[in-house]
């Protein structure tokens, strides 16, 4: 009996491949209003930074995203690790994911700190007067802009698994102002 679940699991797995493989739609439009989805239906993610220690820097945060750009703005308090972090190195990594779609987004920018009172007052959620007292006009509190380089994209139910069969995720490059599938 055992052998035989296994046979009809593993029929039912290739059917469900083939399905995915043939539904797959690379284009350029599909692929990034499908990223726009994902980013929307995002609260938090993950802030990965350049540190001084072997590895790496992560972090959960809460993004305020530009849809029609990409660009994605954070809130810091300027003293603490990420802002250095970012200081000496801006390239950083910002990864979302999705359970309900089994999907992943992770995006490849340049973040720099933002001080510009204005730019800090349009990138601020009224939930972060728990972290940040000063509010957005406070000395504790500065933006973290990240501009987008690169998108890596794997959406399972917007069927964007390419080959090899969900082991690589579709490259999206930003060229100047304008975006291209790699």
């Amino acid at each position: 009996m055992k052998k035989l679940r296994r046979a009809i699991g593993r029929i039912l797995l290739g059917i469900y491949k083939q399905r995915k493989q043939k539904a797959f739609n690379p284009s350029l439009e599909h692929c990034l209003a499908t990223a726009r989805s994902m980013l929307k239906q995002s609260k938090y993610c993950f802030l990965i930074s350049h540190s001084e220690r072997q590895s790496p820097s992560a972090r959960m945060v809460q993004p305020i995203i530009d849809f029609d750009t990409f660009v994605i703005w954070l809130g810091t308090n300027p003293t603490l690790r990420k802002a250095k972090e970012i200081e000496h190195n801006p390239y950083v990594t910002l990864a979302f994911g999705n359970d309900k779609e089994d999907a992943n987004l992770i995006v490849y920018g340049k973040a720099s700190i933002v001080r510009d009172l204005q730019e800090r007052k349009k990138h601020w959620i009224h939930a972060w007067f728990l972290f940040f007292p000063g509010g957005p006009s406070g000395d504790d509190f500065v933006s973290i802009r990240v501009e987008p380089l690169e998108l890596e994209l794997m959406n399972f139910t917007k069927n964007l698994v390419p080959e090899p069969f969900g082991l690589k995720p579709i490259k999206i490059i930003k060229d100047q102002e304008h975006w291209q599938i790699q």
